[in-house]
């Protein structure tokens, strides 16, 4: 096993913490603290381990929560952003957009009509 690599308990411990306080800040040092780990050591191990730092991941399972309240529910964009830890809809839009090629209620729309 590489050494820079979390280890599997803090992999799935770390998604789990993450996916629970997705609708708040998460600093480094929290998600260090979660598994135990010092900040520059977390750094490091979570890139290894995710692909991606911690930053990117987190907007992306932010993101990733909106899609599937945007097909859950016909709560408003605006609630659903800030649900999911973005600061307001336009970050929102943005954010989303750059990830999927099209804004929020757009995607709603398209994915909603898609056949199951």
């Amino acid at each position: 096993m590489n050494e820079s690599r979390l280890p599997p308990w803090a992999h799935e411990r770390l998604q789990r913490f993450i996916d629970t306080h997705l609708g708040r800040r998460l600093a480094i040092a929290e998600l260090a603290s979660a598994i135990g780990y010092s900040e520059s050591y977390f750094f490091r191990a979570f890139k290894a381990s995710f692909g991606s730092t911690p930053h990117a991941y987190v907007l992306m399972r932010r993101l990733e929560r909106a899609c599937e309240l945007m097909l859950a529910t016909d709560d408003a964009l605006c609630d659903i952003a800030v649900r999911c830890g973005l600061s307001d809809q336009a970050h929102f839009t943005r954010r989303f957009r750059r990830a999927f090629d099209a804004p929020p209620g757009e995607w709603r729309r398209r994915e909603r009509l898609r056949p199951s």
